[in-house]
């Protein structure tokens, strides 16, 4: 809201054929406030302006969010490098498991493979760029 809209300044308001006017409110009364005006027109055209105003900013709040989150995605693309599946030692067995533990490098191996399909996927079909793949359904 702006200090003239607050203060309730008479601003000039243009007519359909372009000439201007005084608004014919008067001066103490708030430009937003239309609970005690009885003309249905001058209440339609200030509930209009209203909500015009409320698309506006939230419009202007929604595109702000939208590059702040495709900023933070840009930053955030590089920041987790998983290991390379060399890097775990493979002599390692896990303790507490009867049949000898999981294999970590089998893991990271698999979560790598299904990461690079599905960047070469969302290359080749950018309506999904910017999804996170989930690693769920079946990929055989």
């Amino acid at each position: 809201m702006s200090h003239d809209q607050r203060s309730g300044l008479q601003h000039p308001t243009s007519s359909k054929r372009g000439s201007s006017e005084m608004s014919k409110s008067p001066p103490e009364t708030n430009w937003d406030d239309w609970s005690d005006i009885k003309d249905p027109g001058v209440r339609r055209k200030i509930q209009n302006r209203l909500a015009q105003r409320r698309f506006r900013d939230k419009t202007k709040e929604q595109k702000e969010e939208n590059v702040r989150d495709a900023e933070n995605q840009e930053k955030a693309g590089g920041s987790y490098v998983s290991p390379e599946p060399g890097s775990f030692d493979t002599d390692q067995t896990l303790s507490g498991l009867p049949w000898g533990g999981i294999s970590m490098k089998y893991i990271v191996e698999q979560g790598r493979r299904r990461e690079q399909i599905y960047r070469q996927s969302a290359c080749l079909n950018p309506r999904y760029e910017g999804t996170f793949y989930t690693g769920t359904g079946s990929n055989r």
